[in-house]
Order: structure tokens, then sequence, then C-alpha cells
């Protein structure tokens, strides 16, 4: 499988922009700090400002290259293998999800069945989170 050359544009910009940020820090421009665990830059210098904007714009360009489709194989390439047809006897799959939202579950599904299942998964997190803060 190979990849088109484009898919190294969102990786360049995220690696240039640790590159600016961790200039900006050497030079005395930026702090590093840590809360917990988790690694807290802050700075107002251009370099700063440029490394955080070219991290941001690389989340920004790989996810619109997944959602046009910028990552898949390239088909012209000898030796790619085509898509089989779908078979006639082929299941559908279902889907579903919940996300919580403070105590508020919101639920998405591909069919109905599948949504009152979620739905009722969503309430019982809903409720063993509630019950939790009640707790401590």
């Amino acid at each position: 499988m190979h990849l088109r050359p484009i898919i190294w544009v969102p990786i360049a910009m995220f690696v240039s922009g640790i590159a600016c940020i961790a200039a900006a820090a050497v030079g005395g421009e930026a702090d590093v700090r840590l809360f917990l665990i988790f690694p807290v830059f802050s700075g107002s210098s251009w370099l700063f400002i440029l490394g955080t904007l070219l991290i941001v714009l690389s989340f920004f360009a790989g996810f619109a290259m997944i959602a046009i489709g910028g990552t898949e194989a390239d088909r012209s390439q000898p030796g790619s293998v085509e898509p089989r047809p779908p078979a006639a006897t082929q299941r559908r799959t279902t889907y579903g999800g919940v996300v919580l939202v403070g105590p508020i579950p919101i639920v998405f599904a591909s069919n109905k069945r599948m949504a009152i299942f979620m739905l009722i998964v969503g309430i019982a997190l809903a409720i063993v989170f509630l019950g939790s803060l009640l707790v401590f």
C-alpha cells in the first residue's frame, strides 16, 4: 500500500509546529510547565504563535484529507488490488454510541432498535455518574 505524497503535508506541519515551540522555549520566549502529568506551554513570541498555529492547522489539514479521501492508497500503482464487489449475502452492520455531556446522554445509532438500546445504556451511565457524585 503506497500513500500519496500529500499525506506528509499535515505531518510536516505538525513537526514544524513542535520545532517552533521548542525553539521558542529554548530561546526563553516560551515557558514549559507540568500540570499533573500534562505539559503546558505558554508564550507570546511570534515563534511560539507560529508553532501553535502550525499544529492547529495540521489537525484541520489531516481531518480534511481524511474527509475527502486523500489518504487512500494510490490505485495507479502496479500490483494494487481492486476492491471486490459486495457479496449477495452480505449482512448489514448496525452501530450506535453514547456521548455523555455531564449527566446528559446523547445517543446516535444506525436504526431505531440500536438507538433504544443505546438510550438505555446512556441512562444507566448517567445514573452511575450521578450516583458517584453523591458518594464522593
